[in-house]
Order: C-alpha cells, then sequence, then structure tokens
C-alpha cells in the first residue's frame, strides 16, 4: 500500500488505538505495525480470526492471555551466558504456566475457534522448566529451602548457630555489667556480624571487634570476643547459602537457555492470539464488525463496495453514519455538498475502512457491508489536516 496515501488517510492513530487493546508489549508491537494487504486469503484469515475472538469474549468476557510477559529478552540473555535473577526467572515460571492454560482453554473450545485454536496448538508446553521454576523460586521471587538438599541444609545449620549467638549476645547485654555499658539492651547487625551498642566511654570494659560506630560517635557497636568464632563460622555458613544459590540460580538459567527458541516462539504465538482479542475488543468498544470480502471473481457479485451505517472510526460519537455502494459498473464516484458537508470526511472513512478490512480489523459499520479486495489505495485530498480537528480541504 501506498505509504502517503495510509498517513494521509490517518492508520497509523487507528493501529495506536488498537495497541491499547492489547494486554502486553509483544502483541502491542504487533498492532502498532500491522499494514493492509492485498491477498483475499490472507485478510479472510484475519477477518475470522477477529470474529471468532469476538465470539470468545462475548462467551467469557473475562478471557485474556493474562499472566503473560514478554520474557523472551531474558530467555536471549540466558543463552548468552547470563545468569538470570530470581525475578526475571519468576517471571518466565508465571509466562510458562499461563501459556499452558492458554492453550489448554482454546483447546476446549475448538469447535468453535478454530484458526484461535490453530495458533494455539504451536505452543510448546515445557514442564519440567516450569516445575524446576516453581521448585526453586517461591511467589515472592525468594529461594526457598526446598531449591536443594544442601541449600536446606545450610540453613538449618544457620538457625541453629544463630540462635546460639544472639542467645550469647543477649545474655550479656542483660547481665548487671552488660545494663552498664551498653547504650541499648538490643542486638543489631552491622556487615553481616551481629553487634551490642556499647557506650564510647565503656569501650575497655569489654572485648571485642568494633563493626561500626554511630553518627554522634557516642556508640561503638562491638562483636564480643567470646562470639567471634561463632561468628565466623555464621559467616563461612552465609558464603555457603551464597554460592549454593548461585548454583541453582546457574542452573535454571542453563535450562532457560536451552528452550530460548520454544519460549521465544510461545511469546510470538500468544502474540497474535492476543492482537485478535484486541481487534474484538477494540469492536466491542467501538461497535465495529468484520466485513464480508467479495470474492476476486466479479461473476459472483455486481457490487463492487457497499459501506452500510459506516462511520470514520476517529470521529466516535461525533460520527455520522453513511450509506455507501458502488457497483462494477461504475467508472467514478462524485461526492457534491456544501462546504465543511463532510465530503472529505466520507472520502477518508471510505479509504480508512478499506485500509482497515485489509489490515484485518472490524471495521464500524453494519454487518451487511461488503468490500472487495483493492491492490492498492491512494489518497490525495488536497490537505493533510486530521479528520479529529475538524478540519476539511476547504476549511483548512
Amino acid at each position: 500500500m501506498d505509504d502517503k496515501s495510509t498517513n494521509i488517510l490517518e492508520f497509523d492513530r487507528v493501529r495506536e488505538i488498537l495497541s491499547g487493546f492489547a494486554h502486553f508489549s509483544a502483541s502491542r508491537e504487533l498492532a502498532s505495525s500491522i499494514m493492509p494487504v492485498s491477498d483475499y486469503d490472507t485478510i479472510l484469515r484475519s477477518l475470522k480470526q477477529s470474529a471468532e475472538a469476538r465470539w470468545l469474549l462475548s462467551s467469557e468476557p473475562g478471557f485474556s492471555v493474562g499472566g503473560v510477559t514478554d520474557v523472551r529478552p531474558a530467555a536471549r540473555m540466558a543463552a548468552l551466558g547470563r545468569v538470570l535473577e530470581p525475578a526475571e526467572l519468576l517471571e518466565i515460571g508465571c509466562t510458562l504456566e499461563a501459556v499452558g492454560k492458554l492453550g489448554n482453554r482454546l483447546s476446549k473450545l475448538l469447535g468453535e475457534v478454530p484458526l484461535l485454536y490453530e495458533i494455539a496448538r504451536g505452543i510448546s508446553k515445557l514442564p519440567s522448566l516450569e516445575a524446576a521454576i516453581n521448585r526453586c523460586i517461591s511467589a515472592s521471587g525468594e529461594i526457598p529451602d526446598s531449591a536443594s538438599p544442601a541449600l536446606n541444609t545450610i540453613r538449618h545449620q544457620m538457625k541453629g548457630l544463630r540462635e546460639q549467638l544472639l542467645d550469647r549476645l543477649h545474655a550479656i547485654i542483660n547481665s548487671p555489667k552488660g545494663q552498664r555499658i551498653t547504650q541499648e539492651p538490643i542486638v543489631t547487625e552491622r556487615e553481616g556480624r551481629y553487634v551490642i551498642p556499647v557506650k564510647i566511654e565503656s569501650r575497655r570494659d569489654i572485648k571485642g571487634v568494633v563493626h561500626d560506630i554511630s553518627n554522634s560517635g557516642a556508640t561503638l557497636f562491638i562483636e564480643p570476643w567470646s562470639n567471634l568464632s561463632m561468628g565466623n563460622e555464621l559467616r563461612e555458613l552465609t558464603l555457603r547459602e551464597r554460592h549454593e544459590i548461585e548454583r541453582i540460580l546457574t542452573g535454571l538459567s542453563t535450562e532457560v537457555a536451552g528452550y530460548e527458541a520454544e519460549i521465544s516462539h510461545n511469546i510470538r504465538l500468544v502474540a497474535q492470539l492476543d492482537l485478535a482479542l484486541a481487534k474484538a475488543r477494540y469492536a466491542e468498544k467501538f461497535g465495529a464488525i468484520e466485513p464480508a470480502l467479495i470474492p476476486d471473481d466479479k461473476s459472483e457479485a455486481r457490487e463492487s463496495l457497499c459501506l452500510i451505517s459506516a462511520r470514520h472510526p476517529l470521529l466516535g460519537e461525533k460520527a455520522v453514519p453513511m450509506n455507501l455502494e458502488m457497483r462494477t459498473d461504475f467508472s467514478i464516484l462524485v461526492i457534491t455538498g456544501p462546504n465543511t458537508g463532510g465530503k472529505t470526511v466520507a472520502l477518508k472513512t471510505i479509504g480508512l475502512l478499506c485500509l482497515m478490512a485489509q489490515a484485518g480489523l472490524p471495521i464500524p459499520a453494519s454487518e451487511s457491508s461488503r468490500l472487495p479486495v483493492f491492490d492498492g489505495i491512494y489518497a490525495d485530498i488536497g490537505d493533510e489536516q486530521s479528520i479529529e480537528q475538524s478540519l476539511s480541504t476547504f476549511s483548512a
């Protein structure tokens, strides 16, 4: 199609509106880049997908691709060797689950939405990867103890050691001497070490390592010598915990890398499904329908274009419905009327609705509307003012 003409007819605004009805970034990209084509079968298939999506939303108003996000960048980075963060892995796991549910739901509606199911049938289910992520990443993005036997053992040891260490520190600060030398009867943490707040003037009354000093300089945060060995042991366990978590995340990232192609393909398929649903949401909002396509064989039908109650899609409630019928024996159509009488709007309505139909989009018109497939659609209106600004050729 001629780029200048599609710009004059403001097809880009329709795409912008359509993208607002898509539910995730990949389908918004598809909506914002959709273009009219001239292949009859391709257009017919796209319009039928839109019609199936309209039926689906009328039967299940809440139907969506909810839970799916575009995880292709994360999967690509894993394939390049990067270790993914827990939040990224959680997002991949949630997306795999949502994609699987979407495919299962559409398979049960095969008889009603065969074209949408045909898209969903290509979805690759990855139960082993999904299970591994669910086992190792909690819903809050944390690494649970059950992620590995080694991690469970390390954390159990840490818990016991931490309790012993804290018991010792509380015994110190609750003793008569501790009550005299501490600023507050609390145990706190500095640089991963458990410490007690000691008054600066009582520094020599307790042996230990100073890990911090307060902003006022009145308090030292000291780890007593008696706790140093246990603190070192706890620190060692903390490092072992960190290494085990890194090992788990590396393993999961390697699994994701192995399925990068399948994950990316799934996202592309779900984007196609959500685009069809976006068309259906657009149709519901603007009272649009999928027009009938007139076959290429002109002997089957005399009319070459029939628009009933057609409205310009950018004017909303201000749009005045128009009827137009052109038969195969027409060679030219003249539209007359007073200045600012709607001639430009009528011309742009005809052109824009034809562009929309050939992009597989529902159009705001009556269901009895029928359109042919044009090899090209051209507009030369004399100005490029926006219809939304209510400026015609003359008034501009």
